[in-house]
């Protein structure tokens, strides 16, 4: 048995998680349930198509520094004022180590629509595309956006629902400790 949240029921929930906020951190229901547990074996079973039709399992992803995984969708405004900050944060710290992955959750039918949308936008990440909400289930991203911290081995050290304004300021924070160190010069 597979369910899928129809689209307005998708945008009232995002709507909701931007208006209420509340408490984020995994006090969430959801992905929160994957804190401080590996999801690397799930990472290696999902073969995702990245925007020039090559699959790869997200675990690739793993093993040189921390990785954020973000589930968003073109409609979900939230998602959209999250990800140039995301951006932003991938542009300064990716020197050291952090990968970011957008994967993408329109679906089938706006599949076309992504890479034109992503690249108009100057976003530097990887965006991969969550045809069937695979990845959507199995890290349990209940709402848009989404965003998981992983360490390097694939542990799960953060999970968020929804965007904040100056967020990203607390992704740092948590992302720093777990950053190769920065060259001296």
């Amino acid at each position: 048995y597979s369910w899928t949240m129809p689209a307005r029921s998708r945008r009232t929930v995002t709507l909701l998680l931007l208006l209420f906020p509340g408490p984020r951190a995994a006090h969430a229901e959801g992905a929160s349930d994957l804190l401080g547990g590996s999801v690397k074996s799930i990472l290696e079973s999902l073969q995702l198509e990245d925007l020039d039709g090559r699959k790869q399992p997200l675990s690739a992803y793993l093993g040189a520094g921390p990785v954020v995984l973000d589930f968003w969708a073109m409609w979900c405004k939230p998602c959209l004022a999250a990800l140039p900050e995301i951006d932003q944060l991938y542009k300064e710290l990716r020197g050291r180590g952090l990968r970011v992955v957008a994967i993408n959750e329109d679906g089938p039918r706006s599949a076309s629509k992504v890479k034109p949308f992503v690249r108009g936008r100057g976003w530097e990440f990887d965006v991969v595309l969550d045809l069937n909400r695979e990845a959507q289930r199995r890290l349990n991203a209940l709402a848009l956006p989404t965003t998981l911290v992983l360490d390097a081995e694939g542990t799960v050290i953060h999970t968020a629902f929804g965007f904040r304004p100056g967020e990203i300021d607390e992704l740092r924070a948590l992302i720093e400790p777990l950053l190769l160190p920065a060259d001296s010069e």
